[in-house]
């Protein structure tokens, strides 16, 4: 595989803020042939063993290194938070069945999430919905509007940086009609600070995105 046609591996990017979106199907060496030094950083060699741990932690490098133009260490911190080594810009890493996303932003903490489509989301609704979330789901797009509320709070948890957050009772998430894509307000009551989010979503035929604006 030719490391220099990165960008046909892309399903969807974007440059305000830096996003993009990638079709997990190359093997891992494959991947590493697209970059030059990730077999001697930390965070890979710790997942080696695992092939599929393996395939995310690359290919959000290759996507890092789409956005930027330029290959970057990731690491993790011990929450769990990926961080950029030697570098100013904020990163959130997401990763679904076969599909992973990253977003990076130079001033603000970032926050995206990505899951494809299915109706599991429906077994789980009142793990994540408060009642008067669940009021708003219209019907005639009930699985779509749900995976916007589930990807939604999964991002505002990451922009809030904080363990132990029950999605229902303190991941809040403002109203809004259904439509195939378009931007909704957030705010989280774990911490004092009350952060608030306007996050933006869009919802493609195999999977929903939603990230931090």
């Amino acid at each position: 595989m030719n490391p220099y046609t990165l960008y046909n591996m892309l399903l969807y990017k974007q440059d305000k803020p830096l996003l993009a979106v990638w079709k997990m199907t190359e093997s891992n060496d494959e991947l590493l042939a697209m970059l030059g030094n990730a077999r001697s950083y930390p965070d890979i060699e710790a997942v080696a063993h695992s092939e599929i741990r393996l395939r995310e932690r690359l290919t959000a490098l290759v996507l890092v290194k789409t956005l930027l133009g330029r290959e970057v260490e990731i690491r993790h911190a011990e929450n769990g938070a990926p961080y950029l080594v030697g570098e100013p810009w904020h990163i959130s890493i997401s990763h679904t069945k076969g599909y992973a996303a990253v977003q990076l932003d130079g001033e603000r903490a970032a926050g995206i999430d990505i899951e494809y489509r299915s109706d599991r989301v429906k077994r789980i609704r009142s793990r994540f919905l408060a009642p008067e979330e669940e009021q708003n789901i219209d019907t005639a797009h009930e699985e779509e509007h749900l995976l916007v509320y589930w990807c939604a709070k999964e991002a505002l948890y990451k922009l809030a940086g904080q363990e132990e957050v029950d999605f229902r009772e303190q991941l809040h998430i403002s109203p809004f009609p259904y439509r195939p894509e378009g931007r909704l307000e957030a705010w989280e009551s774990r911490s004092e600070r009350r952060q608030t989010a306007t996050l933006a979503y869009r919802v493609e035929p195999e999977y929903v995105l939603v990230w931090s604006i």
